[in-house]
């Protein structure tokens, strides 16, 4: 790890475009002044030994002189070992709300992005604490688990937005019962002392308090029983705020419920109030001037901290000397030279013409090499490696859980949980260390690579597909890795229900190297669930269409009974007419023969608009009808390959690879 101990020293910089200000204009004043004696080609041959070039050359090895000697005094350090110790601190879990009420504009910017910058600040203050991070809206899970990396920590909050949970609300039970697990010792069978000794853990919890659970109060008694303090942070006011949102086209609008009214989101002190008094802790209400994490601070401080064991730390070496002696071989260079002429320049000049050709073989060569140069510091390479050693061990975990849980019983099952958890914390763990490898280069395929393999063993596969996808977009890595970006990205899809997607990143895995049998067996895995989707979906329409025919047979049968009915009736009433007067009887049988012309002609007009109707549905019928065929013929080819390519290479089960 690098680092300047004096990094204030290295403002002094400034100075030199100053001094290149400077001296362009020096040059610039004396042409002007050269030009007044004389023209311009007569002034060249008068001062034909004084060389503008050596001029440049001078000034150009002062400058990186001077540059060197800033850098020497600010005191560039190489982190040397890490060792291990024991220091006094608290254990802290930031539960942190995500919900989109936390975008409201009542603390400049928002109530999120001015609590994310509070909660940096807070964590530059903490002296040998360890510091966690929980974000939950409707549902809440770990973002970090406890660490005394504050790097990382900021790192992973600046990274916090609403986009992470897609379920709305404010569960503060859910996160504060996730937050108490990840502090809680592994082992169930916790003991009296260990349990005293829980009294230097806390649970910080910063949100506007719109908790839509009730179940809240309740865990944070639970909660504070164990042992942990919890604090409460309000942000936001009372008096109500709307929620900015933006549109389709980017226009800004503001959150609307179900009767088109404007959301105002309000800060809720009492339920915030209520959880600080039964965990034991304090509230505090931010603002824009105060946003609270200075008292809360003040009262870990003033708590009783504990040893906290195998803390790493890392010890610096000065390496002023470099840049000192570099310095000063400048400065000493740029004494020896003097304004005339260089003899050196004829020398230089008879070099390039004979190496002329060379120099494009040589810039290539450095291009080619340019992908090899990725990660090229020791803190990039220490950290991919150890982010792989943790990988490998929750692999591990996770085999074992696999095997208990094909075991059967309670206490397999029990000891399996107890496994895939300590895999998903090696996951997390490994993920922050990809993320480190890739801090000065982001698109270190290798490490862009094995984070997208953490994030899908996490089941985050919109995330490990993005990763997938760098690597397998970027045409400087090798070939068998896009390849196996490819299959790895056909897989994250193929989560999702993505299946056309799936099946075009199978087929990219193939073109790389045809002869994986995993991306065959997987790509035709794909082109099934795809064909399931639309057979379903036909067999959704056909029922629409046959569930619409039946609604209209019913109507026209109905229509023929009440017109039946109505026959009858004005049979009935024409009888007795007959009987009374003649006149009425042919006045009924003009109006019964003029509803009987009328409702053929509704009825053939409903005819003619059902064969229309079946003939547009015959037509849809057919072509789907052709896609699935194209679609089962080419999978009965690629099949055929595949069998072809068993009875060469002998029996080989598949399997689909899980990242």
């Amino acid at each position: 790890m690098f680092r300047f101990e004096y990094e204030t020293v290295l403002y002094s910089l400034i100075i030199i475009p100053i001094l290149i200000g400077l001296y362009i204009y020096l040059q610039y004043y004396r042409k002007k002044k050269m030009e007044a004696y004389g023209s311009s080609a007569l002034t060249r041959r008068l001062s034909a030994e004084d060389s503008p070039a050596m001029h440049h050359v001078k000034f150009g090895l002062f400058l990186a002189g001077l540059t060197c000697l800033i850098f020497a005094l600010a005191n560039p350090q190489v982190g040397s070992s890490l060792e291990k110790g024991t220091r006094k601190g608290v254990d802290i879990m930031i539960c942190m709300d995500i919900s989109n009420s936390m975008l409201a504009e009542d603390i400049q910017p928002n109530r999120l992005e001015a609590s994310k910058m509070a909660l940096s600040r807070f964590i530059d203050k903490l002296q040998g604490d360890r510091i966690g991070l929980v974000v939950f809206a409707g549902k809440a899970f770990v973002q970090l688990p406890i660490t005394s990396d504050y790097a990382a920590a900021k790192m992973f909050i600046n990274i916090v937005k609403p986009s992470l949970i897609s379920e709305q609300g404010t569960d503060i039970a859910n996160a504060l019962d996730l937050a108490t697990v990840s502090m809680l010792p592994e082992n169930d069978k916790v003991q009296q002392k260990q349990l005293s000794d829980l009294t230097s853990k806390v649970i910080l919890v910063v949100s506007d308090g719109e908790d839509h659970f009730p179940e809240s109060i309740e865990m944070a008694q639970e909660v504070h029983k164990l042992g942990i303090t919890i604090h409460t942070i309000g942000i936001g006011n009372t008096l109500g705020e709307p929620i900015p949102l933006r549109d389709k086209y980017g226009n800004p609008t503001y959150k609307k419920d179900r009767d088109g009214n404007t959301v105002m989101t309000r800060l809720n002190e009492e339920v915030l109030q209520d959880i600080a008094r039964a965990g034991g802790g304090t509230y505090v209400h931010a603002s824009n001037a105060n946003m609270g994490f200075e008292t809360i601070l003040n009262k870990i401080n003033s708590m009783n901290k504990t040893d906290i064991q195998e803390v790493t730390f890392t010890r610096y070496d000065s390496k002023f000397q470099i840049p000192l002696i570099l310095s000063l071989l400048f400065f000493f260079i740029e004494i020896l030279l003097f304004t005339t002429p260089s003899k050196i320049k004829q020398l230089l000049g008879k070099l390039q013409h004979q190496f002329k050709g060379k120099t494009a073989l040589i810039g290539i060569a450095l291009l080619m090499a340019m992908p090899a140069l990725q990660a090229q510091t020791k803190a990039e390479l220490s950290a991919i490696r150890k982010g792989n050693d943790q990988f490998k061990t929750a692999e591990q975990f996770r085999k074992d859980a696999m095997e208990l849980m094909a075991k059967g019983g309670e206490v397999n099952k029990r000891n399996a949980d107890e496994k895939m958890k300590k895999a998903a914390e090696n996951y997390q763990q490994a993920e922050i260390n990809y993320r480190k490898a890739m801090e000065t280069t982001p698109n270190y395929d290798k490490a862009n690579y094995n984070l997208g393999n953490s994030l899908y063993r996490q089941e985050r596969y919109e995330d490990a597909g993005k990763a997938f996808e760098k690597v397998a977009n970027n045409q400087s890595s090798s070939k068998d890795l896009r390849e196996r970006a490819y299959h790895n990205l056909g897989n994250s899809l193929l989560k999702q229900d993505k299946y056309k997607e799936s099946i075009d990143a199978y087929k990219n895995a193939l073109k790389l190297n045809p002869k994986d049998m995993d991306s065959k067996y997987n790509l035709e895995y794909a082109r099934k669930k795809m064909m399931r989707q639309m057979q379903q979906q036909q067999q959704n329409q056909q029922n629409q269409q046959n569930q619409d025919q039946n609604q209209d047979q019913q109507q026209q049968q109905g229509g023929q009974g009440q017109q039946d009915q109505n026959k009858d009736k004005q049979d009935q009433n024409g009888g007795q007419g007959q009987q009374n007067q003649d006149k009425d009887k042919d006045q009924n049988k003009d109006k019964q023969n003029q509803q009987q012309q009328g409702q053929d002609q509704q009825d053939k007009k409903d005819q003619q608009q059902q064969q229309q109707q079946s003939a547009a549905d015959r037509q849809k019928q057919q072509d789907n009808k052709r896609q699935l065929d194209a679609l089962q013929q080419n999978e009965r080819n690629t099949q055929q390959k595949v069998s072809k390519q068993q009875m060469q290479g002998g029996n080989k089960t598949h399997q689909e690879k899980d990242w």
